[in-house]
């Protein structure tokens, strides 16, 4: 879309150099434009947030914000550094922006007047960093004259003019006169022209510092966070939106894509994809008629999915958040949505872009092309260009630590809708974190929560429901849960490892040509186990192996296999599939029989999950061995989780031999409850609670507008243990790669590993230190068919396997 204005004069002012292959930039006058219409789209996503957040002229004054920002690139030495004919500009054109706010602000209250400046001046750099413009040790350092010197006074005029004759077919054309954008009283042109003086930006500058002060003082006087949220809020929506206009402009960004459907069109679509079979559960149908947040609780398989997305269909919010706590099941529910809403979802997560390219090159691209488009897509997902997201917590929590770019993830989680899935997968601490960045986005930024699963421990769910104001809980109906009757559980004596129990397998898989699953805590535990069955199955069953030490390529390569053998339709043919807990969240399996080490309930129930997945078959066995190692303990942490559940099963099972319980899928939950009780519970709900209050105090509590705080990254990485290492196997292949700018084929060989298991491996001198071009090398054993083998004592992850899931940006 074309301006439907074009300003007179001033295409000899660039906003970007030219890009590869070009002698012209962007000029001003079109980059504002551009910034101008993405700040149109989002404007249009949330028409009632100035309202909401007690700032009436919010939209006019982001408006003017907008269209005034880059004025300050007029100057000389900026121009010269654009046409590539000077290095460096030094000073900041922000600031000289500020010159020009005059123009705009003649009919804005004080508080007004400084909220437009404020987001002009902080539209690149946090506050703090303007500091020298303010307060120049002395006149001579003063840098405001030198840089007002160098506005070429002949473009003055223009620019005025540009306002003048352009600026309400502008806002016309974005349809912004019915969200309040006005057009400003302009002063004259004499006068617009003699106010460009250094005190006019430094009066702007010293409002803006008097009401960070002002803000510093109350917060410093206030009993809590809640007080001075609101009057944060504002400020920090305003920058945000900012900030994400602008990077929405640079990166290229056509209009904003639809929101996603109401009901109707969704259940349409719902029932085009499945070619007219999907029909209604009553739980889907209350998801789809429950206005806020809520929690359901249903079976694995009974479509909590589509009642997720029907819930957030009646929500119809600006924004929608699917959250999932590993990356493989993030990959996996991306291409789920995209093919229900394409062009329409983003991705993110540590290694999203790795992930998008690989579905590209599926596609027939080039490698090279791939890499392009993948970059493209990730960063379009970054700065909130899809309605849709599939995300991890951690990208949530980045608010919470006020890194670099928060306000604008505020901004987009304002009255933003959001999905968690898999709650199960984070350990106390870390919901702790999770539960208070809820509490505050429901409190102060109005979003709202669908929480969702197959069982959902009532210690949870009475800390969700508090921290969400109580929403009603759905549930599936008891006969559905009947219907999900799938299974068969059975305790075996013995451990895993035993070769009694490892021949049961191979003569279970032969003798009842069954897809068996064989699910281990450790990594080390499955590769032990795939050694001893390959020397034991004939040739003609096909064995796989799954966990997170593979790197990237053979990943995918060892997926890929198993889902075209063993995925949902997939020809029925006798096979194992040997995993960690990779497996509990990442490939839509649908196998005959269960193998499992112990491990905590909601695991365990988990990994019931990938046998009989559709329940289209009889009631399928499954096996838990109950033999509780030492090494357990390092994985799932307090042990004590496990030797309850066993008891538990124990119970259940005395009276049902040789036969096995049938499972009821609604008596699960009641399952999980007599697990965590007395004091497992209370040592549960003692790490909650300390997280929960810590990060309320030193996190949430701190955010404040213009401000963001990089001394907090250290604490953020370290939530999320993870380091990328490079087989020693893989050297060659890597530099290679490498020195043939093949960068993404690269990354593909790293190898995650919890960062105190590359401490370890340091002190035992089996890692050469990488640099800025090489990461860590580990002189492991390593190959495509066992991934990385790391040393047998004290190398246990924790927790379990990681699969790295958490980002790791």
């Amino acid at each position: 879309m074309l301006p439907p204005c074009q300003p007179q004069g001033l295409h000899h002012l660039w906003a970007k150099s030219p890009p590869p292959g070009s002698s012209a930039g962007q000029s001003l006058a079109e980059h504002t434009w551009l910034v101008l219409a993405r700040l149109a789209d989002l404007i249009h996503l949330r028409p009632y947030l100035p309202q909401t957040l007690g700032v009436p002229r919010l939209w006019h004054i982001l408006f003017w914000a907008a269209w005034l920002h880059d004025f300050g690139k007029a100057a000389r030495g900026f121009q010269q550094v654009l046409r590539g004919k000077a290095r460096r500009w030094n000073y900041r054109h922000e600031v000289l922006s500020l010159a020009f706010v005059d123009w705009a602000s003649a009919d804005l209250e004080a508080d007004e007047q400084i909220l437009l400046a404020a987001a002009v001046a902080t539209h690149h750099k946090d506050w703090h960093e303007l500091d020298d413009y303010r307060t120049p040790p002395d006149e001579d350092s003063d840098p405001l004259p030198a840089m007002l010197e160098e506005l070429d006074p002949a473009d003055i005029p223009l620019l005025y003019r540009w306002i003048e004759t352009c600026a309400a077919a502008w806002r016309d054309a974005l349809d912004l006169r019915p969200c309040g954008v006005e057009i400003p009283s302009l002063p004259e042109l004499r006068q617009a022209q003699a106010g460009l003086q250094p005190k006019s930006i430094r009066r702007r500058l010293q409002a803006i510092q008097q009401t960070v002060l002002e803000w510093e003082e109350q917060a410093y006087r206030a009993g809590s966070r809640e007080e001075m949220a609101p009057v944060f809020r504002p400020a920090i929506v305003l920058r945000g939106l900012m900030i994400q206009s602008d990077h929405l402009a640079s990166a290229g960004s056509d209009s904003l894509p639809a929101r996603i459907e109401a009901v109707p069109a969704l259940l349409a679509e719902l029932r085009r994809l499945s070619q007219g079979s999907f029909q209604l559960y009553a739980h889907q149908q209350a998801a789809a008629q429950t206005p806020g947040s809520a929690l359901l609780i249903a079976p694995t398989g009974s479509g909590k999915t589509e009642a997720a997305l029907l819930w957030a269909a009646h929500q119809q919010p600006p924004r929608l958040f699917y959250t999932l706590p590993f990356q493989a099941s993030m990959n996996a529910m991306f291409d789920r949505l995209n093919a229900l809403l394409p062009g329409r979802v983003g991705l993110l997560h540590g290694r999203s872009s790795l992930a998008l390219m690989q579905r590209l090159m599926d596609q027939s691209y080039t490698p090279q092309e791939a890499a392009r488009l993948a970059r493209q897509l990730n960063d379009r997902a970054a700065l909130g260009y899809y309605p849709l997201r599939v995300f991890s917590p951690y990208q949530m929590l980045k608010a919470s630590f006020q890194l670099k770019g928060y306000e604008t993830l505020l901004a987009e989680f304002s009255e933003a809708a959001f999905i968690f899935d898999e709650m199960h997968a984070y350990e106390p601490r870390r919901l702790g974190m999770i539960a208070a960045t809820i509490q505050f986005l429901t409190q102060h930024y109005g979003a709202r929560f669908f929480v969702m699963s197959a069982t959902l421990p009532h210690m949870l769910r009475r800390q969700l429901r508090q921290r969400l104001n109580d929403p009603p809980v759905l549930r599936a109906e008891p006969q559905l849960c009947r219907r999900f009757q799938r299974h068969r559980l059975h305790l075996l004596e013995g451990g895993l490892l035993d070769e009694e129990n490892l021949q049961r397998i191979c003569r279970s898989v032969q003798a009842e040509n069954l897809q068996a699953l064989v699910v281990c805590n450790t990594v080390q535990r499955a590769q032990q186990v795939w050694e001893r069955l390959r020397s034991s199955l004939p040739p003609g069953i096909p064995l796989f192996l799954l966990h997170s030490r593979f790197c990237m390529r053979d990943r995918l390569r060892h997926e890929n296999a198993i889902l075209q053998a063993a995925g949902l339709g997939s020809r029925r043919q006798p096979l194992v599939v040997v995993a960690t807990q990779v497996v509990e969240v990442s490939l839509n399996l649908d196998l005959d029989v269960l193998y499992s080490d112990p491990a905590p309930l909601e695991a365990l129930l988990q990994r019931f999950g990938r046998i009989n997945r559709l329940g289209l078959r009889p009631p399928a066995a499954l096996y838990v061995f109950t033999q509780d190692e030492k090494v357990f303990g390092y994985v799932y942490h307090p042990r004590e989780q496990i030797s309850r559940t066993l008891d538990l099963l124990k119970e259940r099972t005395a009276r049902v031999r040789p036969n096995g319980l049938l499972l009821d899928e609604s008596a699960l939950p009641g399952w999980l409850d007599e697990v965590y009780q007395d004091s497992l519970l209370a040592r549960w709900e003692q790490d909650f609670e300390a997280s929960l209050q810590e990060f309320e105090e030193n996190f949430l509590a701190a955010l404040k507008p213009f401000h963001s705080d990089q001394a907090l990254a250290g604490q953020f990485n370290r939530l999320f243990d993870s380091l990328e290492v490079l087989p020693e196997a893989l050297y060659d292949e890597y530099i290679q790669a490498q020195e043939e700018y093949r960068y993404p084929d690269a990354d593909r060989l790293l190898v995650p590993l919890c960062w105190w298991q590359v401490q370890r491996l340091r002190q035992m001198g089996v890692v050469m230190e990488g640099d800025e071009r090489l990461p860590p090398v580990v002189r492991l054993p390593y190959d495509e068919i066992l991934g990385l083998q790391l040393p047998g004592s004290g190398m246990t992850p924790s927790p379990p396997d990681a699969d790295q899931a958490e980002d790791f940006d």
